[in-house]
């Protein structure tokens, strides 16, 4: 079984990120290391702020996956490859419409006439380096452009890369008999989803026509509606920007787009609308690039939840649309969400192994990094800490899979601060909030056992500890190295009632 995922636009890399943690939570329904999760991000503004943050966490997590866990563990069982380059821009730098639609060939044409209509001035000269600025039509011109270079099938032999490794890796897993799954996420009311969502999807379709016939390769998408607004700072310039204003008219556009292509001929297996009928304010707007940082959204995490729904579906069961009730429309709790059907058959528990995902990092970042820092410089000594006798004492903890596994340890935390704190008007009860706080991850440790909501147990930091303490040395099922220092602190962060 071979899972992909192509992110588009900044709603799509917010997606992503989401979809990032709960893949290296041991949520998608692989079995361990029986399936890799490939991932592609496509958008003009490369340095995008969202973007760069989500790379980051998914570059931090394929670089430390290798340390060996051993088998029969959900932590970290999903590899991850990033299709480079990483992101894949339809552009290229300090290009405008102008320059891509090659207008001065055509002006004083009656092509050229029918463009000046067509598009503004601004919209013309503004150089795409930071997106498509919420324009779909700007979008949809430079894909439609870029799409000409896609038109014959045999990505694997013609496309740029990504696209001809992408191409390969799905041939390979669906000549071998196996379902390539193709999970898609962007928004519809902006500019580089709107855009990219349907024609991506569309080439897609047309390039593995045979094996989508066959079931043998399926697509899917999150579309994302809108949850955010947003005030945009008056120029002077011309300089065109996204509007939140144009949101509304936009989506029903795009709904109306999406329901006359369904009828004539289906470009999604399965599609899942994913919105809000209440706007978060966005604190600080930005037109792109690195300033571009919105946090964390529960609507992000809903579309990583409709990926891992798409990827356990079988492909015979997929529907048009997929619904999901919600109980309570002030808050979101645990128990609005599913639990994940697994390919052994065996239904993985979404609050379990969440749950216990985010008792592992915390006790890593109370329990663990501190200790290790000050035994580095001599602070402390060994003795006092039997786990690290135990299991790290002959191992270099200097190395780039350490500090990466810490550094994801930290974006981990602020996500999911983010993803708890971005509602104003509704809460999202995981975890207690008071239990934790980000940049840089802190925990409380009296709260540490009372830290996921709904639960009552005995893993307190101190019992961690203990258990660590106490905790079978050997080897478990191959785990050598810092990774089996990982494997066994995961395995004493497991719930227990009292």
């Amino acid at each position: 079984m071979g899972y992909y995922f192509i992110a588009i636009g900044g709603s799509g890399a917010k997606v992503m990120e989401s979809l990032t943690h709960l893949s290296a939570a041991g949520m998608l329904p692989n079995k361990v290391r029986q399936s890799k999760l490939h991932v592609l991000a496509v958008d003009p503004d490369i340095g995008n702020g969202n973007l760069k943050r989500s790379s980051a966490a998914l570059n931090n997590l394929a670089t430390f996956q290798g340390v060996e866990l051993g088998a029969d563990t959900p932590l970290f069982k999903t590899e991850v490859e990033l299709l480079r380059p990483f992101p894949w821009s339809p552009t290229e730098h300090d290009k405008r419409l102008d320059d891509i639609l090659a207008y001065q060939i055509h002006k004083d044409q009656p092509l050229g006439d029918l463009y000046e209509t067509l598009y503004t001035r601004a919209e013309r000269n503004t150089f795409l380096n930071e997106g498509f600025r919420g324009r779909p039509s700007i979008g949809a011109a430079v894909l439609a452009q870029k799409a000409a270079l896609f038109s014959n099938k045999g990505w694997e032999d013609r496309a740029e890369a990504p696209w001809n490794k992408f191409a390969r890796l799905v041939k390979r897993d669906a000549g071998s008999g196996e379902v390539a799954k193709i999970f898609l996420a962007g928004s519809v009311f902006g500019g580089t989803g709107a855009a990219g969502m349907p024609t991506v999807a569309r080439l897609l379709r047309q390039e593995f026509q045979d094996f989508c016939a066959e079931g043998k390769v399926v697509i899917g998408g999150a579309l994302i509606l809108p949850y955010f607004s947003f005030t945009p700072q008056k120029t002077d310039d011309g300089q065109i920007f996204a509007s939140s204003e144009n949101f509304l008219t936009n989506t029903k556009a795009a709904l109306k787009y999406y329901a006359q292509e369904y009828k004539k001929a289906r470009v999604y297996d399965a599609m899942y609308f994913i919105g809000d009928n209440v706007l978060s304010p966005v604190q600080k707007f930005s037109v792109g690039a690195a300033s571009q940082q919105n946090d964390a959204h529960i609507v992000d995490f809903y579309g990583a939840m409709a990926a891992l729904d798409f990827f356990a579906t079988k492909a015979e069961h997929y529907k048009p649309c997929a619904f999901i009730t919600h109980k309570d429309e002030n808050v979101f709790h645990w128990t609005d969400f599913p639990d994940i059907a697994g390919d052994d058959g065996k239904d993985i528990h979404f609050k379990e192994r969440f749950a216990q995902f985010v008792r592992f990092v915390f006790a890593y970042v109370h329990l663990v990094k501190p200790v290790l820092q000050d035994l580095a410089s001599g602070k402390e000594k060994a003795y006092k800490y039997p786990w690290y006798y135990d299991y790290l004492q002959d191992v270099d903890v200097d190395t780039a899979e350490v500090k990466n596994f810490e550094e994801y340890a930290e974006s981990f935390v602020r996500w999911l601060d983010q993803l708890e704190t971005s509602e104003t008007n509704r809460s999202v009860e995981f975890v207690q909030q008071n239990a934790f706080s980000a940049s840089p991850a802190q925990v409380t440790s009296a709260l540490y056992a009372q830290c996921i909501y709904g639960e009552e147990s005995d893993v307190t930091m101190h019992e961690v500890f203990a258990r660590l303490a106490e905790h079978p040395a050997k080897d478990a099922d191959g785990a050598t190295g810092f990774g089996r220092f990982l494997r066994a602190l995961y395995d004493c962060c497991a719930y227990r009632k009292n």
